[in-house]
Order: structure tokens, then sequence, then C-alpha cells
């Protein structure tokens, strides 16, 4: 078996068992915290993926959450109202749209990541310390890894 493709097995794998991995942890405590935030879960990832791509359209942020416009523009238009997201015209052409989270929008996130990092933190408490240490230190080395690549686009 040649490197890319043991390569790509690899990555595979770990790609499915960190979704499960997230779905046992950040899904089942999301809509809780949403709760005791007052935020949906739903408002959450979106906030969550403009802020990973501010100045998105309302189409573009629409394919990436896997919803139809419409009904996505029904919670932007609530956040738009709420003063979490912004409309702004796109500055590479005046005639499009994009949206941008605001400072309070960002304030709001942020809020419910520090949320999950306090879940994860008590969470992380619970786990055999040696099975911690390698999760941290090895976490680390992708999280260099999958930064150095992405920053270099691919080749």
């Amino acid at each position: 078996m040649s490197d890319t493709l043991r390569g790509a097995h690899r990555l595979m794998e770990l790609i499915n068992t960190l979704s499960l991995f997230t779905r046992k942890t950040m899904v089942a405590w999301l809509p809780e915290l949403a709760e005791e935030l007052g935020v949906s879960a739903q408002r959450f990832i979106t906030m969550f993926e403009l802020e990973l791509e501010p100045d998105s359209s309302l189409k573009y942020l629409a394919e990436r959450l896997v919803v139809s416009p419409s009904a996505l523009s029904v919670m932007i238009n609530s956040m738009v109202e709420q003063g979490t997201v912004a409309r702004v015209p796109d500055t590479r052409d005046r005639r499009r749209v994009v949206l941008r989270l605001t400072q309070q929008g960002r304030q709001e996130l942020q809020a419910i990541e520090q949320g999950l990092t306090a879940r994860y933190q008590a969470y992380l408490e619970g786990v055999a310390e040696a099975d911690r240490r390698d999760l941290i230190t090895h976490s680390e080395a992708l999280l260099a890894a999958v930064n150095r690549i992405l920053s270099r686009g691919p080749q």
C-alpha cells in the first residue's frame, strides 16, 4: 500500500472518529448550552460558519449549512434585527450583499465557545491522566500539521 493511500485511509478514519466524538460531546451538549444562553443550536452553527468565512453570501452559507436559502433567510433576518449579523455590500461587487457577524454576534459566539470549553474541561477531568496527556500532545501536533497544510493551500 502506498504512503498516500495509507495516509488517506488514516485521515478518513481520523475524520470519522472525530465526527463520532463530536456527536457524543459537543452535539450532545449544545442544545442545553444554547438554551442556557438563549441561542438555538442552528444559530450557533450559523455564527460559527460566519466566523470561519466572513462575508459569505446567503446562498453560499446555505450550501455550507445544508439548508435551503429560504429557510436560512428567515433566521438571518431575525439575526439582523437582533444585531448579531450585518448585511453589507460586497467590496468586489456592489450588487452583491454578504453576511458578517457584528461585534454583538462575535460576543454571543464567544460565550457559547466558552461554555463548550468549560464542558470539555470537565470532560477531560474524567479522563485518565495518561490518556489526557496523550490527547493534548497529539492534538497539538495534529493542529500544527493541519494549520501548516491549510496555510500553504493545495499544491
